[in-house]
């Protein structure tokens, strides 16, 4: 089958059933009562969620693969931004990670997050941290290690949030992220059209974002990038 036959059939599946969006909750920006209103949302979302995020699509997909890569690479003192459900949490390599502190705006997911860390016997070595990613409440330097996997789609500033996990970096530290992108051409055209549509239907991920520009203009320099999924997603090694 050509590529752009395959690419196209991904699309009608991933657009059909709503589980391409690899989704993960996130604080915004935005005042108090917007921040409220997203956690309710997806407090609402937690009992069923890991059926969409870490479903058979998503897999079949890839998103499981670019997350265990993404997790593998985490080491020393390591906060994941947007960990919803704990998916992430049996993928990380834990004879490298020191400390881990899991941050969400939905107290819903982070109870979900937390009976998953206890049956993985990861009691005691995690930390769920409920805040707005945009504004987070550590101080400069704090960690070696912040990872994102599919939340940046759904913040309302995604600058403001890249640049709060590129403040709470030590200065040798890096951003690992996976997320969703625009990609070149007709593809990205398409992105661009059916965005209005496709963004309240995928729990407000925006799936069309110049991620690189985003990075760049957070204070961010990119080291490593590599685009997949016939570039609708981007896995991108940041630093300083």
């Amino acid at each position: 089958m050509r590529p752009g036959a395959i690419v196209s059939r991904r699309l009608a599946v991933l657009l059909s059933t709503g589980a391409w969006v690899g989704l993960r909750p996130g604080a915004s920006r935005a005042d108090g009562p917007r921040v409220d209103a997203t956690s309710h949302m997806y407090d609402s979302y937690a009992p069923t969620y890991d059926a969409l995020d870490g479903g058979l699509a998503a897999s079949r997909l890839g998103f499981d693969e670019l997350r265990r890569v993404a997790c593998a690479r985490a080491h020393g003192a390591v906060l994941e931004v947007g960990a919803g459900t704990g998916l992430n949490l049996p993928l990380y390599d834990w004879s490298r990670v020191r400390s881990l502190v899991a941050l969400d705006a939905s107290s819903g997911m982070l109870d979900v997050a937390r009976a998953r860390a206890d049956g993985l016997g990861l009691a005691g070595k995690v930390t769920f941290a409920r805040g707005d990613v945009a504004a987070l409440p550590f101080d400069d330097g704090t960690f070696d290690v912040v990872l994102d996997t599919f939340s940046l789609c759904v913040f309302a500033d995604p600058i403001a949030a890249m640049a709060e996990m590129r403040r709470v970096l030590a200065p040798s530290g890096t951003i690992i992220a996976v997320e969703h992108q625009r990609a070149d051409g007709l593809l990205g055209a398409y992105q661009d059209l059916t965005e209005p549509l496709v963004t309240p239907r995928s729990k407000g991920c925006v799936w069309n974002q110049d991620v690189r520009a985003i990075a760049r203009r957070a204070g961010c320099r990119e080291v490593e990038a590599r685009d997949s999924l016939a570039g609708t997603v981007v896995s991108l090694v940041l630093q300083r």
